[in-house]
């Protein structure tokens, strides 16, 4: 299995590394289309069951087309983008942000309790505004810089690599043990520990690279920045806990099987879709 795991995970940085650094953003964004569409076809696959099948593959093509549009209108056609296009894309990261940020809690309040048939429509709806605004927010991110974007990634990695390794060796108290019975409020503090750390590597130790952090820190007070940091880890949590609630709910260990000794695209995306947005929102907000 951890083989399995690692040869995956060497193949997908054999594909996005020279895409990332070494080509024009535009193969970034399309790419990105791709895989995300590939999330909202496993999106669908949870909230409508295996018994509308079909549904799912609908939903994941009418994904990608819209996220192709996009791809187009914003490159090709970028000195006549429809200011209602512009608009509609700043919203849809207002929307998801507030439906991770008010939404997602109370529906994680209801557990396994939660009638997730009788939602299957609004959590499409809802399912395609969060997937075309992480896709923008990737775009906007990067817009700002390489860094900036990585920084933000980075965050979300650190705080599930400290949550795992920290909770595995201490963790004791469960933090939603019906949602995602392996992880602990000490693996938690260990992921908020770890960002910590690689907050204090960008903002103080590194001065190279301008990065999320360093932006944060030459535009908020420092403790304003500390809540800022904060809620983005906790909102990589909570997006890490919603995903295990669905799958939970359909009666599904992963959300499919399309990266071997990973699950599925949305197992690997989970945490950075309620990030992402978000961060986008923070960093237009604090210039």
């Amino acid at each position: 299995m951890l083989k399995t795991r690692v040869i995956t995970a060497c193949v997908l940085l054999l594909v996005f590394i020279p895409i990332l650094f070494f080509t024009s953003p535009i193969f970034l964004y399309i790419l990105l289309s791709f895989f995300i569409s590939l999330a909202a076809w496993e999106w669908g696959r949870l909230i409508w069951g295996v018994k509308r099948v079909w549904y799912s593959y609908l939903y994941a093509i009418l994904t990608q087309i819209i996220l192709i549009w996009l791809c187009i209108e914003l490159f090709y056609f970028s000195d006549g983008v429809d200011v209602i296009v512009s608009q509609l894309l700043k919203m849809s990261l207002w929307a998801s942000s507030l439906f991770w940020v008010m939404i997602v809690p109370m529906i994680m309040r209801q557990q396994l309790r939660f009638p997730l048939q009788n939602y299957a429509t609004s959590l499409a709806i809802v399912g395609c505004i969060v997937f075309i605004a992480d896709w923008y927010a990737i775009v906007m991110l990067r817009n700002e810089g390489l860094w900036v974007l990585l920084s933000v990634l980075m965050l979300v990695w650190a705080a599930d690599i400290g949550a795992y390794v920290l909770g595995k060796q201490f963790g004791k108290r469960k933090l939603a043990i019906q949602l995602s019975p392996g992880k602990s409020v000490e693996g938690a503090i260990g992921g908020m520990f770890c960002v910590g750390l690689l907050v204090v590597f960008f903002v103080y130790i590194s001065h190279d690279f301008d990065n999320f952090f360093s932006h944060l820190s030459n535009h908020l007070p420092i403790g304003v920045m500390i809540g800022v940091i904060l809620l983005l880890t906790c909102m990589s949590i909570i997006g890490d806990l919603f995903e295990s609630q669905l799958k939970r709910l359909s009666g599904v260990k992963d959300s499919s099987g399309l990266l071997p000794g990973h699950g599925g695209v949305l197992d690997r995306l989970d945490a950075l879709l309620p990030v992402l947005p978000l961060a986008a929102l923070i960093l237009q907000s604090s210039k």
